[in-house]
Parts: structure tokens; sequence; C-alpha cells
């Protein structure tokens, strides 16, 4: 059986479509968090007179980070997580390099999961691209209908 970290870089990386096309990379994952990293390409860019990475692309990565940082709350493999909502707040624009996201769990109930992100430059994490919050729905498979 594979192990844990594992198994999530391969739903990251591989499973969805969508992040392996935009080149996600999972750098951790532990209980209550997890972080990835944006390898920048040329694609990704949203502004070609800055050379800016779309905000399209950061919202992916956050809602993934923040999905990620849920599914680390799961506590069967028939368990289900999926957005409610996702605000983003832009702080300055993604510069023409790698960026990494973190989503760490607020609060984490029976039935929803409310994460914080963040997103900076991997050679500047103090100082925020973007930061955002989301909920997410889970259906844990070991809770009755009545819970």
């Amino acid at each position: 059986m594979e192990a844990p970290e594992d198994l999530f870089r391969n739903v990251i990386e591989e499973f969805i479509p969508f992040n392996k096309h935009l080149g996600f990379k999972l750098k951790d994952v532990k209980e209550d968090f997890a972080s990835l990293l944006i390898p920048f390409r040329e694609e990704m860019i949203g502004d070609p007179r800055r050379r800016s990475i779309h905000g399209g692309v950061i919202a992916t990565a956050m809602d993934t980070v923040g999905g990620a940082a849920g599914i680390t709350t799961f506590t069967s493999f028939d368990d289900t997580l999926s957005t409610i909502d996702l605000r983003i707040d832009y702080l300055r624009y993604g510069q023409h390099k790698d960026i990494i996201c973190e989503g760490h769990i607020i609060k984490s109930g029976k039935r929803v999961i409310f994460t914080r992100m963040i997103a900076y430059h991997v050679d500047d994490p103090d100082t925020l691209i973007a930061e955002g919050r989301g909920v997410y729905s889970v259906i844990r498979a070991d809770l009755n209908e009545d819970d």
C-alpha cells in the first residue's frame, strides 16, 4: 500500500488532470496542512506587459491546497470533499517565478471544513502574493445520517 504522502502526491499531481496540466507539485502534507509548488511557465502569464501569473492559476492552486489540507482530516478512504466557497484576496501580482501555496485547517467539523491559504514567491516567503479562505463540504463515510 502507498504511503499517505505518496498517495496525496499522486492525487494532486497525476489524478486531477487540471492540476497535472498546470504542473502543480505537492511540497508537504501533514495533519491539517498542505503546501504545493506552482512552477512558473510562460503559459501561465495573465498580463504580458508585466509577465505576471494569471490570478486564476493562483486561485486554482489555493483551492487545491485548501482541499488537500482538508483531506488530511479524512478517516476513511470513502470520505469525500467539495468546495462550497472560496475567497481570494490578491495582495500583489505573481511575478514570473515559482510560487508556493500553503493551506491550513482553521476548523474541521463533521460536515464542513474551514481553511486559510496563502501564496508567496519561493524566494520571498515573508511577502504574500495572495491570501484566501476556503470552505469545504465533507462527507464522512463513518457518520450516520442522523449525526
